[in-house]
Order: C-alpha cells, then sequence, then structure tokens
C-alpha cells in the first residue's frame, strides 16, 4: 500500500517494506533541513558545517599567574621565610649585638678624639658586613695612626688594637714650626706635641719650605733623615742633630763619648751627601779613631768621597785647646 501526501514543500513516500527512506528538500523553501525518522527509530541530520567565528583572545590574567606561581613554590618559599626571620631575630638579638669595645694602643693624649671618632661610625644594629672595615678606615686616615686592626673577642665583645707611628726624627723649620716623621719619612703631628724623637733632629734653612703633614721626605731631608737613624745605632753618639741649606748642604753635629770619658762635639760634612752609601761607611771608619786625635778635630768633610779632609782645631795661646 503507497501513501502520498504533501507537506510544505516537502514530498514524503511512504512505503510497508523495508526500503530506506530518502528526504528531499525542497530548494527556495526552506533553509533548513528536516531530521527524518530512520526505520531503527533515531532521527537522522546532517548539520552543514558551520563557518568558525573569529573570538577576541582573553587578556592575561595577572593575579592568577602569580596565584599559580606561589601555590607551586609554596614550600621553598615557607623555607626561605622562615629562615629570614631567624636571621633576622638573630641579628637584632642583645646577645648577637656589640656590646663591649676595648681600644688598645692609643695615647692618654688622644681617648677623646678617637672614643668620639668610634662613636661616630659605631651605628646600633652593627652592620657586621662593612661597619668594622669602615671604622679601620676611618682611623687609619689619622696622621699619627700607622694601622688597625680589629679583632673579636668572645659574645658581643671586640677589641680594636692600634699602632701610633713612631716619632723617629723631629724636624723644625726656620719659622719655629714642628714636625715629626717615622722610621719611613712620614711627617706626622703625635697627640703629644712635646715627644722626644729617636734618632735626632732635623732644622731647615730659610730656603727649605715647611713640610705638611701627611707628606713623605724626599731629596735631603730624607737623605738627612737616614744619616740621624745610621748613626743613632751607634752606643757613643748622642745628641744627634742636622742643619739642611741650600748653600752649605747636610752638617751633622754630635757629641762623642765613650766609656767614662767626657764627651766632646763633632761636626761632619755631607755636602749634598749625594754618594751617601760611601760617605757613610768613610765616616764610621773615621770614627773608629782614637779619641784624642777626633777631640782635636774642628770639623771633618766629607762631601767628596776619597777626599776627605779632618780639620784640627785652632790652637790657642800656649798650644791647649
Amino acid at each position: 500500500m503507497r501513501l502520498k501526501k504533501r507537506e510544505k514543500g516537502v514530498r514524503v513516500k511512504l512505503s510497508s517494506t523495508n526500503t530506506p527512506v530518502r528526504a528531499q528538500t525542497w530548494t527556495g523553501v526552506s533553509g533548513r533541513q528536516v531530521p527524518i525518522q530512520e526505520p531503527t527509530g533515531k532521527f537522522a541530520l546532517t548539520v552543514p558545517p558551520v563557518k568558525p567565528v573569529r573570538r577576541r583572545a582573553a587578556k592575561p590574567n595577572r593575579a592568577r599567574k602569580l596565584f599559580a606561581w606561589l601555590w607551586r613554590n609554596a614550600e621553598p618559599l615557607a623555607w626561605g621565610a622562615t629562615l629570614g626571620v631567624l636571621s633576622l631575630s638573630l641579628w637584632f638579638s642583645p646577645r648577637t649585638q656589640l656590646t663591649r669595645l676595648t681600644v688598645q694602643g692609643v695615647p692618654s693624649e688622644a681617648q677623646m678624639s678617637i672614643e668620639q671618632a668610634i662613636r661616630s661610625q659605631l651605628r646600633t644594629p652593627v652592620a657586621l658586613s662593612n661597619t668594622f672595615r669602615q671604622l679601620e678606615q676611618t682611623l687609619s686616615q689619622v696622621d699619627w695612626i700607622r694601622a688597625v686592626q680589629w679583632r673579636a673577642a668572645g659574645v658581643g665583645a671586640a677589641r680594636l688594637y692600634i699602632t701610633p707611628r713612631t716619632p723617629d726624627a723631629l724636624i723644625e723649620t726656620a719659622n719655629g714650626a714642628r714636625i715629626f716623621a717615622d722610621p719611613t719619612g712620614f711627617l706626622f703631628l703625635p697627640p703629644n706635641r712635646n715627644a722626644i724623637p729617636l734618632s735626632g733632629r732635623i732644622r731647615l734653612g730659610q730656603d727649605y719650605p715647611t713640610p705638611q703633614r701627611g707628606d713623605v721626605l724626599n731629596g735631603e731631608m730624607h737623605r738627612a733623615l737616614t744619616i740621624l737613624q745610621a748613626l743613632h745605632a751607634r752606643a757613643e753618639a748622642h745628641n744627634l742633630r742636622t742643619t739642611i741649606s741650600k748653600t752649605q748642604g747636610i752638617r751633622l753635629w754630635l757629641d762623642l763619648q765613650r766609656g767614662a770619658e767626657p764627651p766632646f762635639p763633632l761636626q761632619v760634612r755631607f755636602g749634598d751627601a749625594s754618594a751617601l752609601h760611601t760617605q757613610l761607611k768613610r765616616l764610621n771608619r773615621i770614627l773608629e779613631m782614637p779619641s784624642d786625635t777626633l777631640r782635636k778635630c774642628d770639623y771633618i768633610d766629607i762631601s767628596t768621597p776619597g777626599a776627605e779632609v779632618i780639620k784640627p782645631r785652632r790652637l790657642l795661646d800656649g798650644g791647649a785647646l
């Protein structure tokens, strides 16, 4: 039996046999396809391909990325925070901060100035990384301090060792200015301005400028210092003093005393001391001469090595010295 039915442009043919059913769509009537029930009871519909729709790219959520990163690194961040809190607690703890500082080697005349310099550098809490180094550099800039050394001395305690410079020679200018030189020739003013020089004195003539603190001796002034240091090693030489001038060069005065004999003065002329090493050797041989011979000398001129001159004293009336 066959039935024919018309419905809005769709022609459906029904059959009692198990032949497949086709659906035909009239063009120009509808833009949709009508689902057709298959013999199995299911509906089949061929959907035309959908055109892709352009979508705007979503903006990245920074807060979400940050939260994800924190979640992934939660454990190392927790350990780092714990160690940081422990370090800060130890850093600010009174048991680990500097509470006692002992300073050694400072002369009594400079204790107040050194204490003020230390207090100006130390801050609470003490930064262990660079505070001690800055303190050493600040104190090393003081001209009479030769070396500064910092050492720990237990929990909350430290020691500061200060080594002052040795006043080896006193330099006096024609204007009366006084300054000291250490064994290396460095010029400084010690806390005790009346300190006794170790080797002797150097007096400068009018034609020599006044040396300044922090300078280093050179030229004839350094040679005069070397002469004082060389003669100071001899036990019989006392009261060493030199003068320097452009016209007369370097002249040395000393008091020579051997044993229980009374001391007597002696003058040695070095000139510009350009051959100082040879001149000092010659002077040591001259000083080995008997005291009676040296006592009769007015001065010894060794300005020209190899042509030394020993001038005797002028005799008084009656042949006595």
